[in-house]
């Protein structure tokens, strides 16, 4: 029986740009932390209001809330051994940050969970 081993939880928040002079970007704000509660609490939420598909990026299915201006995505991966990975990923934007591509964000954390994958199974 395989059990899910590691858990990756990836956050970003599309800043407002409140100082012109001191630009913010996405990159800015991506939090990752390991919580497996994080992950089984966004499994739960995700699962009552599973939003729409707005599209798929390696293998990757991103759907939009319907209640708030946040796309979501989840994934698992299996490992050398007996392991699994969860990987959940939560990107907020809001009015400002239109210009913003979900797209390039997910590029961005694709590569990131894929470069940590291959550490574990290394």
């Amino acid at each position: 029986m395989t059990a899910i081993s590691h858990v990756y939880n990836y956050t970003v928040r599309c800043p407002h740009i409140k100082d012109p002079a001191h630009p913010t970007t996405w990159q800015n704000h991506i939090e990752f932390n390991e919580s497996c509660e994080i992950g089984l609490k966004r499994i739960t939420k995700w699962h009552d209001r599973s939003g729409h598909r707005v599209f798929e990026q390696d293998g990757f299915t991103v759907r939009e809330a319907d209640a708030e201006s946040a796309y979501f995505s989840m994934q698992t991966a299996r490992l050398k051994g007996d392991g699994h990975v969860l990987v959940t990923i939560n990107i907020q934007m809001d009015d400002a940050t239109k210009d913003s591509s979900v797209q390039e964000i997910m590029t961005h954390l694709i590569q990131d969970f894929q470069q940590r994958l291959a550490k574990l199974n290394a």
